[in-house]
């Protein structure tokens, strides 16, 4: 089945509730956890930890084959600082191999140093908005990322979230950028760093696309960049040097 049929199957398994009566697969939604299971070895900065939700989803294996039963994922969520002017959600994923049976640091690590930048974006970012990061399946293989793109709606209907900020790289990147263009309208501002080359830009989403060169510099004007368009929708000049020029 093509991946057009694949994502019309699941349009329509969405829009009728994002949940199939019946013996097929049990109404799904977040079963947010009592604590995380995080690996004890590892350094996390105890107020994004105080702020932390994990929690498990139970999605469809094959959103247009529905028999084939489900899978459960692992979902995290850093809670803004200020949650009384809660703006919205990042999602952020980091396109590491898959861990669809495994609780992830990324999202714990991304608020850990978000924090300890001094700009007002990355403040504005720590104090308003969730960090979401969602375990996923294998992003190599081209039906892996069409599932995932529908897990990903799935989830951000469940969390209430009319629109969302994404941050992606490398195989996120190329599911971040499917996503936007099956779900353009879901989109507040994204950022794409490392896309593999020939994956096109999605021209319906205000995105930024960012490399790193291996150059000097290169990492800080990811990190400059990043939280500066995620949090006000700035771009940057042209001339810096991480930034992917696709056209």
């Amino acid at each position: 089945m093509t991946a057009a049929k694949i994502l019309a199957c699941a349009g329509l398994w969405l829009a009728a509730g994002l949940a199939v009566a019946g013996p097929l697969i049990p109404p799904t939604a977040i079963d947010w956890l009592l604590d995380c299971p995080l690996a004890t070895r590892e350094r996390l900065d105890p107020d994004v930890l105080d702020r932390t939700q994990c929690g498990v989803v139970s999605v469809p294996r094959n959103y247009s084959a529905l028999r084939q039963g489900s899978l459960r994922l692992y979902l995290t969520r850093v809670g803004a600082r200020d949650p009384l002017s809660r703006a919205g959600v990042v999602f952020v994923l980091p396109g590491d191999k898959a861990m669809p049976n495994q609780v992830s640091t990324f999202a714990l690590h991304l608020a850990g140093r978000w924090a300890a930048n001094s700009s007002p974006a990355y403040r504005t970012l720590v104090n308003h908005y969730d960090l979401i990061e969602l375990s996923t399946r294998d992003l190599a293989q081209d039906n892996g990322v069409d599932q995932a793109v529908l897990d990903m709606e799935f989830v951000r209907a469940q969390l209430g979230e009319a629109q969302l900020h994404y941050l992606g790289n490398a195989g996120a990147a190329r599911l971040g950028n499917r996503y936007g263009a099956q779900f353009p309208e879901r989109i507040t501002r994204m950022v794409l760093i490392n896309a593999e080359p020939g994956d096109p830009a999605t021209p319906r989403v205000d995105q930024l696309r960012l490399k790193d060169p291996g150059t000097p510099g290169a990492s800080g004007c990811i990190d400059q960049w990043t939280g500066t368009f995620l949090a006000y929708g700035t771009q940057p000049p042209r001339s810096s040097r991480c930034l992917d020029l696709r056209d």
